[in-house]
């Protein structure tokens, strides 16, 4: 089962890290977090979240209820729930006038009941909905691909499974934010004429249409945002201008893919504060292991690891096991993809994405797999062809 898409909102620091510690990892994944300000009612629009938590200490302020109820009619069939630490009858009579589904204590509560409340709620929209056909929003999804070391192979498997994603008829944006050494461009044999550099730099500023300009439509379909070509304008790039690129792009794209560079800085943790999902792509090798170990241990404490997904790659049978992957980190690996060198490499060379220059090869069908699967969890669609399938890719290999 897919988890709720939740969203906290409070301008208090503490109170967010409060809240996320009452949210269950199992029923929610939390996209993200904002404050009462313009700038953070357009995150959340851009986010489309399925459950919002608004949480507050003391007296609600009206200023709140009324950002709220601003918020509830820009987007339809997100739910709010009030989180604070004095409830009354008199909050919670105000906090349903304004839209409010139910109010929360935010002391004396446990994860249990806490989830279980929002849980709760949420199905009895769910239902509400469909009892009254509304339609379900397409909500975008930011996905980064990180490697944490050179050579994992995580720009190949970028590239695939971007392309599989628009083979499949969805809107995809293919950002590359290696900034310094990005070479999604030479992957995919494209002339960068302009990157995110030139965007950034544009007196027209950040816009969908500007984005739009400076990046390129690809022949399988995806759209394409390249690095600089050369690493000392890497610089131009900051964290603010990677938050506000991903946002204005969200109503627009089905499927953001991040291609992140193998080491963490200013924008690098902002794209994975940005996206929903953050696929860790490692070799089943000691260093990788090793690697993976303290790539996992930062995004833990920038709060970011319930966003993880194990991806081996290159995948061979030897000293490192995808057990032992799965018993030092206590989750499955989402993919399990098999080494296929020859076919990576003829793909660099030839400057296409391996799903199309060699479509029929084991790396190809592993790219293709994880393709399908995200498609399966996001949308509850299985592909087709996925059904027909008597084996996948996906179990842990011994």
């Amino acid at each position: 089962m897919e988890r709720i898409n939740l969203l906290v909102l409070s301008d208090d620091l503490d109170l967010r890290i409060k809240v996320k510690n009452l949210v269950s990892d199992e029923l929610f994944a939390i996209s993200g977090y904002s404050g009462f300000s313009a700038e953070g009612k357009t995150k959340i629009v851009n986010k489309f979240p399925e459950v919002v938590l608004c949480a507050v200490n003391g007296e609600v302020p009206d200023s709140v209820f009324v950002f709220v109820q601003d918020l509830l009619a820009a987007i339809r069939g997100t739910i709010v729930i009030l989180v604070n630490d004095n409830i009354s009858v008199e909050l919670v009579n105000k906090a349903a006038q304004y839209g409010i589904r139910k109010v929360l204590p935010i002391d004396g509560i446990g994860i249990d009941e806490f989830s279980q409340n929002i849980e709760t709620v949420f199905r009895l929209e769910q239902q509400r909905a469909l009892d009254t056909n509304e339609g379900k929003k397409v909500r975008c999804k930011a996905l980064g691909f990180f490697g944490g070391k050179g050579g994992t192979g995580k720009t190949t498997l970028a590239i695939g499974v971007a392309a599989q994603l628009a083979k499949a008829g969805k809107r995809v944006m293919l950002l590359d934010l290696d900034l310094q050494f990005g070479d999604v461009s030479m992957a995919l044999d494209i002339d960068t004429k302009n990157s995110i550099v030139d965007l950034v730099q544009d007196r027209g500023g950040i816009t969908i249409e500007n984005i739009n300009g400076f990046a390129v439509e690809h022949a399988t379909g995806m759209s394409v945002l390249c690095a600089p070509k050369s690493s000392e304008f890497a610089e131009f790039v900051e964290a603010g201008h990677v938050e506000k690129i991903i946002d204005i792009m969200r109503p627009y794209y089905e499927y953001i893919i991040i291609d992140l560079p193998a080491s963490f800085n200013d924008t690098t943790i902002t794209a994975c504060e940005n996206c929903e999902e953050i696929f860790l792509v490692y070799n089943n090798e000691m260093l990788s292991l090793r690697n993976a170990k303290v790539v996992y241990s930062i995004l833990d404490q920038l709060h970011q690891s319930d966003k993880i997904r194990f991806i081996i790659n290159k995948f061979e049978k030897g000293l490192v096991r995808t057990e032992d992957f799965e018993e030092m980190f206590q989750r499955k690996m989402f993919a399990v993809v098999p080494a296929d060198y020859s076919a990576a490499l003829a793909s660099i060379n030839k400057g296409a994405a391996v799903t199309v220059s060699h479509p029929k090869s084991a790396l190809s069908k592993g790219i293709s797999e994880i393709a399908d699967k995200i498609i399966e969890i996001h949308t509850g669609i299985v592909p087709i062809e996925e059904k027909t399938k008597k084996k996948g890719l996906f179990k842990s290999k011994k």
